[in-house]
């Protein structure tokens, strides 16, 4: 009963299994019930022999007795467990339990929270997570519509709000339509309420460039906005350089850099649309100049390529249709008085970008030398008083008019040229009026010309005379190749040693108003054609196949050899052809150092096409084969083989047109030595 009742007890207490050295004691396994008999008994046994002697000769049983106590009442290290301290603990009960599982579920669902709040809802990311761009052409045409792509893409998975975009256009930039629509007065901005997590959006806006041509717009913009869960606001820019190529039209203005005052003076603007064109309507504007006045003039439309405009007031052109062929636009405009030795009239190109609105996209000024003289002298080369390329060996024709605008009549009107040139041959001066030739001048009085003696009002005369430029020789890089040429007149007396030195030093800002306009004819590169047609080659090998001369009715081939030379500037557009005869045949066999040689089948003509040529190649060549077959017609004639090949270009120093050609080549091979003959067909 006791045990029993111990033990139900035990069922009520916890026995401390750190502190207590019963904790060591109970880790012992139980004895059974026969163990604790056996104990039970020799405890009576030792209780009932206390005091009593112990036999000697029975020593290993005491022994065996204590080892029994012992391995009993000791604990793991050996030590003896004092049974009389027991520490026992309440073991913890339900509620305990239930707390500890909601304090521990909190304490994991709070940190899920934190987690899933961090690394879901912000993104795991800084409040910058937003993408911004700008995209569009880095070139256009001037006029040419285009887009700007502004993208701006929430990496992040937070809603951003209060966004605000803003774009900053370049000055010659032209707003036509953008998507969204912006509620901004000046198409400038767009309010962007939420940009959700993890979108891509774009705004497009639609417009065009104008202005001249290499002129660059830089666009600039930025967009701000605020996160969720974020106070503070946050901005990010971009930008887009983007350039104009060209402005789509070809432009010129021909007039006379030099201005007599109070008379009227012819100008003409030439322009043709390109192939890339976006500006067909324009409006031509002269800058204000109190001193200069527009003539209220377009001519008589007798040519077809004058273009079609509208002059809403004197010095204002507006132009309707400019296409691809060339047109032009005549004006007068008049000097009203020399307030200084030059004058400008600035031309403002402008395309209309609204009902009343033009932008510019280029500007041309005319530089005028203002002369103020009674005697009003005018000077013209080969037909032009403009300046132009000449070549080589040219013949130069000057026509010299004077009038006298005054209000009295002059009297002994001395007239000289000034030719200042190193390169005219004045052997070949050709003069009917017989001028005093002396250094670069030629001068005329009333000893050559009676009428100088005395030009009454109103009276108006020509001058004429020629000389050629000298044929192409030994260059020189330190020489200038041109013809600078005016004409300069005194009245009462001739003109002295001095006063031909200082004509001939003048500049173009010289402030004699006794002057006529300055011409300066710029000589063209010295290109030569060289062509030969062989049946043998320098080297006496045959190149040619076939009877020679040729005979009726059987095939003969020869070799055309192409050289051309070249020294002076570089040259652009070179291309060397000819025409083949019904007769002759391409026979292929070509080659070229520079360039390609081919075959035009609807032209039956021959091309070397060689494009540029720098200054550093002074010569190239090229060779093919042609075929002739004689027919009975042709018997006892010379046959013309090639009628001669022509050689052009575009001198990139003077901008002329350079055309060479050579001379008919025939079955006489004259630039054969072996092979010439009398070339009759046999």
């Amino acid at each position: 009963m006791v045990k029993k009742k111990n033990e139900e007890e035990n069922n009520d207490i916890k026995v401390s299994l750190e502190e207590s050295s019963v904790a060591k004691f109970t880790k012992r396994p139980l004895p059974n019930d026969a163990e604790v008999a056996e104990f039970e008994e020799m405890v009576e046994e030792a209780n009932e022999s206390e005091g009593e002697f112990i036999d000697p000769q029975q020593p290993e049983k005491e022994e065996e007795i204590k080892e029994s106590l012992n391995e009993i009442y000791q604990d793991d290290d050996g030590k003896v467990v004092d049974v009389k301290k027991i520490e026992v603990k309440k073991r913890r009960g339900f509620v305990y339990w239930t707390l500890m599982f909601i304090f521990f579920f909190g304490l994991a669902g709070g940190g899920i929270y934190i987690f899933y709040n961090y690394f879901f809802i912000n993104g795991g990311t800084d409040a910058t997570a937003l993408d911004f761009s700008i995209e569009g052409p880095s070139e256009v045409t001037a006029g040419e519509e285009f887009f700007y792509n502004l993208t701006y893409k929430n990496l992040s998975n937070v809603v951003i709000t209060n966004a605000r975009l803003e774009v900053t256009y370049p000055d010659n930039f032209i707003y036509l339509d953008s998507y969204p629509t912006s509620k901004h007065e000046e198409n400038r901005a767009w309010e962007i309420f939420s940009i959700p997590a993890q979108s891509l959006n774009t705004v497009k806006i639609k417009g065009m460039m104008v202005g001249n041509e290499e002129e660059i717009g830089i666009a600039l913009a930025k967009i701000s906005y605020t996160p969720v869960n974020f106070s503070s606001e946050f901005k990010k820019e971009t930008s887009l350089t983007t350039a104009i190529r060209d402005i789509g039209l070809e432009i010129d203005i021909d007039y006379i850099p030099t201005a007599l005052v109070s008379e009227k003076h012819d100008a003409t603007i030439h322009f043709n649309a390109s192939d890339n064109n976006y500006i067909s309507d324009f409006r031509i504007t002269m800058e204000p100049n109190e001193n200069i006045e527009i003539v209220d003039f377009v001519g008589d439309k007798k040519d077809e390529n004058q273009a079609t405009f509208i002059m809403p007031r004197p010095g204002v052109w507006q132009v309707e249709g400019a296409n691809t062929e060339d047109q032009f636009i005549p004006f007068q405009f008049i000097v009203k008085d020399k307030v200084s030795d030059t004058e400008e009239i600035v031309l403002l190109f402008e395309k209309p970008t609204s009902e009343n609105e033009y932008r510019a996209f280029l500007q041309e000024t005319l530089s005028l030398e203002v002369l103020k003289s009674d005697l009003n002298l005018t000077l013209i080369i080969n037909g032009s008083r403009e300046d132009q390329g000449v070549d080589f060996g040219d013949t130069l024709h000057y026509s010299i008019v004077y009038n006298n605008k005054g209000e009295t009549d002059l009297n002994n009107v001395i007239i000289m040229a000034v030719l200042e040139s190193n390169f005219l041959d004045f052997s070949t001066l050709e003069d009917v009026n017989k001028g005093e030739e002396k250094g670069h001048t030629i001068t005329w009085s009333k000893a050559e010309i009676p009428d100088l003696e005395v030009v009454s009002k109103h009276e108006e005369g020509t001058i004429d005379f020629s000389v050629q430029v000298v044929v192409a020789g030994k260059l020189d890089e330190g020489q200038e190749y041109q013809v600078k040429s005016y004409a300069h007149y005194n009245v009462g007396k001739a003109p002295d040693d001095e006063t031909v030195e200082t004509s001939q030093g003048a500049s173009d800002e010289d402030e004699s108003d006794n002057k006529s306009n300055t011409i300066i004819n710029r000589i063209n590169s010295d290109l030569k054609l060289i062509e030969a047609v062989r049946y043998f080659s320098e080297d006496n090998i045959p190149v040619g196949t076939g009877p020679h001369p040729p005979k009726v009715g059987e095939t003969s081939s020869y070799k055309v050899y192409w050289e051309i030379k070249n020294n002076l500037h570089e040259l652009n557009d070179l291309v060397v052809s000819v025409i083949l005869p019904d007769y002759v045949e391409w026979n292929e066999k070509e080659r070229a150092t520079l360039g390609d040689v081919s075959y035009n089948n609807s032209l039956h003509a021959i091309v070397w096409d060689i494009g540029r040529l720098p200054i550093t190649v002074f010569a190239a060549s090229a060779e093919f084969s042609i075929t002739v077959t004689p027919t009975e017609d042709d018997k006892n004639k010379i046959m013309v083989l090639l009628p001669g090949a022509k050689a052009s270009a575009t001198d990139a120093e003077t901008d002329d047109e350079i055309n060479k050609t050579s001379k008919a080549q025939t079955t006489k091979l004259e630039g054969d030595e072996i092979g010439r003959g009398d070339g009759i067909v046999e």
